[in-house]
């Protein structure tokens, strides 16, 4: 072990003062275990935050959630027929501009993202199971912040 290993985890202590390397590893750690528990449902991450988005508001077309959750518009049409498929969102032309789709949750949609709500925060809680509540609102607090600033 080198002198800049840290004894317990064998990663250099560059790297754990990394806020890059230390997003990276929460990112995965988290990812990891929302993903696991969403496949139990044959659900993915990003499906469940397209089905958040249009739970929380009426409808919106499919490039302001591209836009919203950063995803390649092309990614976006998979992940609406996916949804759709499933009968969680309908699509139609927007009235006002025939080359726009906007999309809106339906009923079994809201109750599926309910669901899944939960189990999105049960995989989050075993990610981060050693961390405390004082901690974890702090990381949000944290994390809510640097999002704003972004979109500043």
């Amino acid at each position: 072990m080198s002198k800049q290993e840290t004894p317990a985890t064998g990663v250099p202590t560059a790297l754990l003062q990394s806020p890059s390397f230390q997003l990276e590893r929460l990112r995965r750690r988290t990812r990891d275990e929302v993903e696991t528990v969403l496949h139990t449902r044959d659900t993915t991450l990003r499906e469940y935050w397209v089905l958040t988005c249009l739970v929380d508001r009426d409808a919106a077309s499919q490039s302001a959630l591209s836009e919203t959750l950063a995803i390649d518009a092309s990614d976006m049409v998979r992940l609406i027929d996916s949804l759709e498929n499933r009968g969680w969102v309908q699509r139609e032309r927007d009235p006002n501009d025939r080359r726009r789709q906007i999309v809106a949750s339906t009923k079994k949609g809201a109750k599926a993202q309910a669901e899944l709500a939960e189990l999105v925060a049960e995989g989050e809680d075993r990610a981060l199971d050693e961390s405390t509540s004082k901690q974890l609102k702090h990381l949000r607090k944290l994390a809510k912040a640097i999002i704003a600033g972004e979109e500043d």
